[in-house]
């Protein structure tokens, strides 16, 4: 899907051969160095797709070359690689933003305005559920998956667009406890997690996630004082909202009517690339710069140590390293 105002003029990987059937396959030249590609075809922007362990070097590259990045999540998979990109972004006075789709999806928005605009009260309980399936020849297929390094677990591949909707949505998360482990794949890094949140505004929460499951599926539930809202896919599936009826055991709801189009596969990453041109053109912030986009990985490197630890890791302690 073509995304508005955004031309692919050229691409870069360490593999000449794979750089040479990505630029056969969508009429562009190849290049095995990000900075001479950026230089010697006049990038303007570059879009970091490499392994998640790689994002830090790439972005580095770029920037330092005189272009603004859009990278696919997470940011990357620590924290100090994470302050490289930011701080050379900052440096180069260049635009850094990470991938998060799901945000521009319509159910998505209106959840957003639902929740600052007080439709739920006062935010009690924010729950995040992926419970996905990932084979084994999955992990397999590339020597990067699944390891610390270079992917995370279910947490850093899978679950952590739903972990930035729900950090989104709820306004920030404060600490988090977590249990982590490897139940049924072989791989470095988790494939089932559970954590319990607390979020910034005092609200509790759970996130659960695993690709070591059969008939799960994905959701998003936020409770208030004054109503519930709920998202799985790309719908809002409930949003009801209090009457003001109530009695010391039950309180009467409402629906609230919705509208969401359904979205058409890849139309998410179309509009996060054109809001990114429109960022860069209009000199203002995209819809999730560079420190915004590690929130999510900031929470999950929280859980790792958290399940490490054996106790509760507040996030400053990850961001103030």
């Amino acid at each position: 899907m073509d995304a508005e105002g955004a031309e692919l003029v050229a691409c870069a990987d360490l593999d000449a051969d794979a750089a040479a059937e990505f630029a056969d396959a969508y009429d562009c030249a190849a290049y095995t160095d990000t900075a001479e590609m950026v230089d010697d075809a006049d990038i303007d922007a570059v879009s970091v797709c490499t392994p998640s362990g790689t994002h830090a070097d790439v972005t580095v590259e770029a920037a330092r070359a005189g272009a603004h990045v859009l990278c696919e999540k997470p940011l990357d998979v620590y924290a100090d690689r994470m302050d490289r990109m930011i701080d050379a972004c900052d440096e180069a006075g260049v635009t850094l933003a990470g991938v998060f789709q799901k945000r521009t999806f319509d159910s998505a928005q209106r959840a957003k305005r639902a929740v600052d605009d007080g439709e739920l009260g006062d935010l009690v309980l924010g729950d995040a559920q992926v419970k996905w399936f990932r084979s084994q020849p999955y992990y397999d297929s590339g020597e990067w998956r699944g390891t610390r390094d270079m992917d995370g677990g279910c947490l850093l591949n899978q679950a952590i667009h739903y972990i930035d909707m729900l950090q989104w949505l709820g306004g920030g998360i404060e600490s988090v406890q977590a249990m982590t482990d490897t139940l049924a794949r072989d791989l470095e890094c988790e494939d089932t997690a559970a954590i319990a949140l607390r979020f910034s505004n005092g609200a509790l929460g759970t996130i659960s996630a695993t690709t070591a499951t059969k008939g799960g599926g994905d959701r998003i539930e936020l409770n208030g004082t004054d109503g519930s809202l709920a998202l799985a896919g790309d719908s809002i599936t409930e949003f009801r909202v209090g009457t003001g009826e109530e009695s010391h055991y039950s309180a009467e709801t409402e629906a609230r009517d919705v509208d969401i189009a359904p979205q058409e596969w890849g139309e998410g990453h179309a509009a996060f690339v054109a809001d990114f041109v429109d960022a860069v053109r209009e000199g203002r912030e995209p819809m999730v710069p560079g420190r915004e986009a590690r929130k999510a990985v900031d929470i999950i490197l929280a859980a790792y140590e958290s399940s490490d630890r054996g106790e509760r890791v507040a996030l400053e302690e990850i961001r103030d390293r």
